[in-house]
């Protein structure tokens, strides 16, 4: 949306928190109310380069379980590389240094212990990269990558079931392994999609369908490359309200890759804005030319000079009271 040569975006105020004059309110349950086992996958000092082109340059942050995060940033800027870097499954040709690893809280949810309980990634002297084995990690993370398609035209039903594999004997699926996936799709309301076939699903109904199976692997933080692409904006904002109420109710740490930046300061508990490592590098003008990332709540990351120093555009930023409200 342009306005007076300016991109907009409005900012969602700060006592929204669940629910808008146009959105429906939804039940989330307090960190105290959900798992007692809780935690955060902490980036630290990560960087990663293909040859002679960095991608990423000492990225630090955490993801908390319990807690909806979008990740925004230019073309380009290494949000596909962090988000398959912190799922174990970056490309064979991507070298990196740094560390990603599961830390959990202790009983009173106020500090993490020393020492991860999983160590994603690893990096040694040599800039090699260690992983733990990959049961391991898809019981730890689920990650979406951008597009998909499957050759076999699976049902919904067999499809989800694939995420239940990091937990099965032999490859064979236990009555608990089924029982998991009709749970999933019942709260999710697509018990009735159950023995569909996914070649005759809609872009959307698809989109929901790949976030079922995730969630059947019951993992503690789901990574997604841009849901919302290709998603009309009637879907858009209903698939973020779906991503935020699953990060509260099952107490997971969710980190999506998206390009709105107005669906990210309505729905997002906490914003990380990664600019390319080309920017970072050569500007020094601004308070931020040190960081590499700018992460925090919708309202104190979304202002004008965060916006420019990430995208390299001006920015007018609005608050308004409801999201379908135009400017």
């Amino acid at each position: 949306m342009i306005f007076k040569n300016k991109s907009v975006v409005s900012i969602r105020p700060s006592d929204y928190s669940t629910t808008s004059s146009s959105v429906n309110t939804v039940v989330e349950c307090s960190r105290s109310e959900c798992i007692e086992t809780t935690g955060e996958l902490r980036v630290s000092k990560l960087s990663a380069w293909y040859d002679d082109k960095v991608v990423l340059k000492e990225v630090s942050f955490a993801l908390q379980q319990n807690e909806f995060v979008c990740l925004c940033g230019p073309n380009g800027a290494g949000k596909s590389t962090l988000l398959s870097v912190m799922a174990g499954v970056a490309d064979a040709g991507l070298k990196a240094s740094g560390q990603v690893g599961w830390f959990r809280y202790d009983a009173s949810h106020h500090s993490t212990t020393g020492a991860s309980e999983i160590m994603v990634v690893e990096c040694d002297a040599k800039r090699r990269v260690s992983k733990p084995p990959r049961h391991e990690l898809a019981r730890l993370i689920a990650y979406l990558q951008q597009n998909e398609y499957s050759e076999w035209d699976f049902t919904v039903q067999d499809y989800v079931l694939q995420g239940r594999y990091a937990y099965t004997r032999y490859s064979h699926y236990s009555p608990e392994d089924y029982a998991v996936v009709d749970s999933v799709l019942c709260e999710l309301g697509l018990s009735d999609f159950s023995q569909r076939h996914i070649h005759s699903l809609s872009g959307g109904e698809f989109q929901k369908i790949r976030l079922a199976r995730a969630l059947a692997q019951t993992p503690r933080f789901l990574l997604l490359d841009e849901p919302a692409a290709n998603l009309d904006y009637v879907y858009e904002p209903h698939l973020m309200k779906l991503l935020r109420t699953t990060a509260h109710s099952k107490n997971i740490g969710v980190l999506a890759a998206v390009h709105d930046i107005n669906l990210a300061a309505t729905f997002a508990d906490k914003i990380l804005l990664l600019p390319s490592a080309a920017t970072t590098a050569a500007d020094e003008s601004s308070d931020n030319s040190k960081k590499s990332v700018l992460f925090g709540t919708p309202s104190d990351i979304m202002n004008t000079e965060n916006l420019k120093y990430t995208f390299g555009v001006d920015f007018e930023c609005k608050e308004i009271k409801s999201f379908q409200s135009l400017l």
